[in-house]
């Protein structure tokens, strides 16, 4: 209620300016003879020429543009604003009839003007005074609208995307932590000494993801870091099974990344380069300037069935679609020896 009423006063206050800067203009045309010199004169026709055109304008902006204009009837809408001013006209020539010309006739009787009310050309004049301040209050009105529609849009906008990045991550955690309980699962069967080394690097990501991940951003080195941790664990697992080179060069400090955006091309490595209990990986990460470029390649078995390319790679994609709009190119290769993944993104 409390923003609701800030915003009517706003309204109000900015109406009541445009209407006292209008009353203002009227007064000072007012004042100008025949010879665009101002005379100081005051025509008490004002008085009732003013509220004729807010009351015109008043109904055009809250009965006809609802009615018509806002529901696409531009036809009806053309006709009742025709109609609409042929009404402000009529009244205006009425109380000018009716009340100021028998004032002028009493202050002048040599006056020569026409006593007839029903003058066409008189109430089209008054209909077309009223016109200018119509025109203008339909534009400004239909800028205001439009301006809101926009922000509306934008907003709806970014809670879609906000929506499906959340939703895009949520799906990303479970299938990483998936694979990596799977690997310490691995190695607790065997009785294996580097089991405890595997839960605390297990327990360092879950911090990475829990915490860290959930902002838009985070550091590129830290995104790096996740990336150690994930890879140390899987060399825990394969250990003389898997040949692995991980390199990383380049200006890393200071630049940004969506989390967990790099993460999937490595699992996708790990889980197509091991065949057969051994394979062999590389990663080279490289970033020059703001440009970021990784290549994963990996040992691959064209026996292995590849129809569903996995939930990871899926989401990445979009992410990179979301995240990076014509700011990424991302090419995946694959022939009987070797799957790659070249990945550029302009942070």
């Amino acid at each position: 209620m409390e923003n609701g009423s800030s915003v009517n006063y706003k309204r109000l206050v900015w109406h009541l300016l445009f209407w006292l800067a209008y009353l203002a203009f009227m007064i000072i045309d007012d004042g100008f003879d025949h010879r665009d010199n101002w005379n100081f004169s005051f025509s008490f026709e004002v008085l009732t020429d003013f509220p004729i055109t807010v009351l015109v304008v008043y109904l055009n902006l809250y009965f006809l543009m609802p009615s018509f204009y806002w529901k696409r009837k531009y036809l009806y809408y053309s006709i009742g604003l025709l109609l609409l001013l042929f009404f402000g006209g009529m009244v205006g020539r009425f109380f000018s009839w009716w009340i100021w010309l028998p004032k002028e006739r009493a202050a002048d009787p040599t006056s020569t003007e026409p006593t007839d009310f029903w003058i066409i050309t008189r109430i089209a004049k008054d209909a077309a005074d009223i016109f200018p301040v119509l025109a203008a209050t339909v534009f400004i009105k239909v800028m205001r609208n439009s301006s809101r529609d926009e922000r509306k849009l934008r907003a709806i906008e970014q809670e879609k995307f906000a929506a499906e990045m959340s939703l895009l991550k949520a799906q990303i955690n479970p299938h990483f932590f998936f694979n990596t309980l799977n690997s310490l699962y691995s190695l607790t069967l065997e009785k294996s000494d580097k089991s405890p080394d595997v839960v605390l690097k297990l327990a360092e990501l879950m911090r990475y993801v829990l915490y860290d991940a959930s902002a838009s951003t985070v550091l590129l080195q830290d995104e790096l870091m996740h990336l150690k941790n994930y890879i140390a664990i899987e060399q825990m697992r394969f250990a003389d099974r898997l040949e692995l080179s991980f390199l990383y060069s380049g200006d890393i400090e200071g630049k940004v990344i969506a989390p967990l955006l790099l993460l999937p091309f490595i699992e996708n490595a790990f889980k197509h380069g091991i065949e057969n209990n051994s394979g062999w990986i590389t990663i080279d990460l490289k970033v020059k300037g703001k440009l970021l470029n990784l290549k994963v390649e990996n040992s691959y078995n064209p026996k292995t069935i590849t129809k569903n390319e996995g939930i990871g790679l899926k989401n990445v994609k979009r992410r990179l679609e979301l995240i990076y709009p014509q700011r990424n190119e991302l090419k995946l290769e694959k022939d009987d020896l070797v799957f790659s993944i070249d990945l550029k993104i302009n942070l």
